[in-house]
């Protein structure tokens, strides 16, 4: 959240469209404030990262792949 103090909204008038832009404006900056605070990954992190999920993947699709042709093969001849 920002650091500004807030007024209460029950006393704050309505001031329609100016009042939203004023509030998305707020919002946007408050946004810029907490990705400034981010520890983003590195190259490297990110690469060996996205390489594991791959690999899972295919580990996965394989493993599904052989339970699946199984259980095909068993229902073939449970029912002829």
């Amino acid at each position: 959240m920002s650091k500004k103090k807030k007024s209460d909204k029950a006393t704050e008038p309505n001031n329609g469209m100016q009042g939203k832009i004023q509030g998305t404006k707020e919002y946007l900056e408050d946004v810029k404030g907490e990705l400034k605070k981010v520890t983003w990954p590195t190259r490297k992190e990110t690469l060996t990262t996205g390489l594991a999920v791959v690999v899972l993947v295919i580990i996965i699709s394989i493993y599904l792949g052989v339970i699946d042709f199984g259980l095909s093969r068993l229902v073939r001849l449970i029912l002829p």
